[in-house]
Order: structure tokens, then C-alpha cells, then sequence
């Protein structure tokens, strides 16, 4: 696509405060037919994901309920960056929080945008070895989790059988080479 394309931002107005997300209406100028379209963007904190691996190569996993769905998934620990937070702060904390886990070598995978159709956000993703459970959970009231410990062999089979289907959780596991 030709780079002399651009969108034109026309305005931007709050349409509902969410606390943790802020939801506006952009209104852009097509550059291919001129019109202009309105649009929903989500406003959020970026938020991280933790590939937490044990001494003997298993990932801590959650099974946690998720409301868009109304059921539970397998998925990474993790979750958005408190105001003021450091990524790797946060990936810490809610690796913590999530599992009562904390291990060794702290290293980025890397990020992506969370879902560029409308949101804003990052999502950073992190790799910890060696770890152990060394904390009680520390759970949301909006939280219901069980920590499973799952051999890193096994991924891409439950990807692949659709029983990790979380975007974020796949993309993590694509940074560290599983596929």
C-alpha cells in the first residue's frame, strides 16, 4: 500500500469511561473514496504475558473464566500494567499474583498490539525460568483461577487441538519458538 495513503484523523470525542478502558468515537477521512466513517477505538493500559517455565521445561498455565466467552480458557499468566508501572514490574506481579510463582532470568520475548482493529495497547511478553512457588495467590475479586503446570513439549499439540486458544498466550509461545 502506497505510504501516501494516510487516514485523516477529522476528531476524536469520549464516547464511554470505563475505568480500565476509555472507549472513543474516531472519525477518519478515507483516502481511497474521501468519505468519512465514524469508529469505536479502545483506550487501555498495555498489559503483559509471562511463559513461566519450571526447572524441568513445564509452563505455569492458568485456567481462568473469561466473560466474552462465558468459560474458562488455558492461558499464560498475566494482565494489564497498573498506573505507573514498569513492564517487567508488572509481568512480575501478576506472575506473583496469578500462580504464587517467582523464578530467575527475566527475559522480553517481545510484544504485539493486543487488537489493532480497535484497541490501542501492547501486549509484552516475557520468559522467567527456574521458578517456584514462593507466594499465596493474590487474586482479583473478578478472578476465578487454577495454576496447571503443562510440560512445554505439550503446547503445541493443545494449540493445535484448540485447547490453548488465546491469542496472547499463541503469540508468546510463537516469540519463544514453539510452534
Amino acid at each position: 500500500m502506497s505510504k501516501e495513503k494516510k487516514w485523516q484523523l477529522i476528531e476524536a470525542t469520549p464516547a464511554i469511561d470505563l475505568t480500565i478502558l476509555q472507549i472513543q468515537y474516531h472519525y477518519y477521512k478515507n483516502p481511497r473514496n474521501g468519505k468519512t466513517i465514524k469508529t469505536v477505538v479502545i483506550n487501555g493500559n498495555d498489559s503483559v504475558n509471562v511463559v513461566a517455565l519450571t526447572k524441568d521445561k513445564k509452563v505455569i498455565m492458568v485456567r481462568q473464566f473469561r466473560f466474552g466467552i462465558g468459560d474458562y480458557t488455558l492461558e499464560l499468566p498475566g494482565g494489564m500494567l497498573d498506573e505507573g508501572e514498569t513492564v517487567v514490574t508488572a509481568a512480575k506481579r501478576e506472575l506473583r499474583e496469578e500462580t504464587g510463582y517467582a523464578g530467575k532470568n527475566w527475559q522480553v520475548l517481545g510484544k504485539i498490539q493486543s487488537n489493532p482493529v480497535f484497541m490501542d495497547c501492547l501486549v509484552y511478553h516475557y520468559l522467567v525460568e527456574e521458578v517456584v512457588v514462593q507466594h499465596e495467590l493474590e487474586l482479583d475479586d473478578a478472578e476465578d483461577v487454577e495454576v496447571e503446570e503443562v510440560a512445554l513439549a505439550d503446547i503445541p499439540t493443545l494449540i493445535k487441538e484448540g485447547l490453548i486458544q488465546h491469542p496472547h498466550a499463541i503469540s508468546a509461545f510463537y516469540f519463544l519458538g514453539i510452534k
